[in-house]
């Protein structure tokens, strides 16, 4: 997480702070912890820090207020205030809107890389469809109605939800999913035939990865 103060900003991943120039500020041990903690809950009283740092042991108002002076003197700036027993931290507003700005940014970043496109399923397909025209016990077939169906529907759904379009590649999935499918099996007869449709689907799978391998 990090937290952004108009004196300073609070990297807890780094576990650095930084002034409003970027310069790094040396800032360790409870008395980082302290910043954190006010950081996360805006204001506490002596009892939350003190179970915050250690809940066994017994902290006084001598001790956070060394770590709030400590504080206040390395940024520079008064950030952190007491009054009625209670330490809170200046300019809470503005900290809570940068924290609401990285949630949604994060979670912006989360959602595009849900939808790129993934090239492994594909490749799997393709692959077993041209293995297919190889002589295999008939659990193979069977499998790979099932792996098909199921790689094909997958990518169905991902063109639907991501292009937002039902063009040719979205309904040529849908198409390998009715042919492959394995709860009502279609049979043609002739195995001749069945190869040439593992084909067919196997490049199929190919120029999906050519068309939408860079897609997000």
């Amino acid at each position: 997480m990090i937290y952004k103060h108009q004196d300073f900003v609070l990297n807890t991943e780094s576990k650095k702070v930084f002034d409003e120039n970027g310069k790094k500020l040396r800032i360790t041990g409870n008395t980082y912890r302290v910043l954190v903690f006010l950081c996360e809950k805006k204001n506490a009283t002596l009892t939350d820090i003190g179970i915050y740092l250690d809940w066994a042991k017994e902290y006084t108002e001598n001790h956070i207020r060394q770590y709030r002076h400590k504080i206040n003197t390395i940024i520079g700036k008064d950030v952190i205030e007491y009054s009625n027993g209670v330490y809170s931290l200046r300019n809470t507003d503005l900290l809570q809107e940068d924290e609401v700005e990285l949630k949604k940014n994060n979670k912006n970043v989360m959602e595009k890389e849900n939808t790129k496109f993934i090239i492994i399923p594909a490749i799997v397909a393709s692959v077993m469809l041209f293995l297919a025209l190889l002589e295999w016990p008939y659990g193979y077939y069977t499998l790979l109605r099932v792996a098909i169906a199921i790689i094909s529907v997958y990518y169905a759904y991902w063109i639907y939800e991501t292009i937002k379009q039902q063009g040719f590649w979205f309904w040529g999935l849908v198409v390998t999913t009715i042919l492959f499918n394995p709860i009502i099996p279609i049979h043609l007869g002739d195995k001749s035939i069945w190869a040439a449709i593992d084909v067919i689907a196997g490049l199929f799978f190919i120029s999906l990865i050519i068309k939408y391998k860079n897609k997000k």
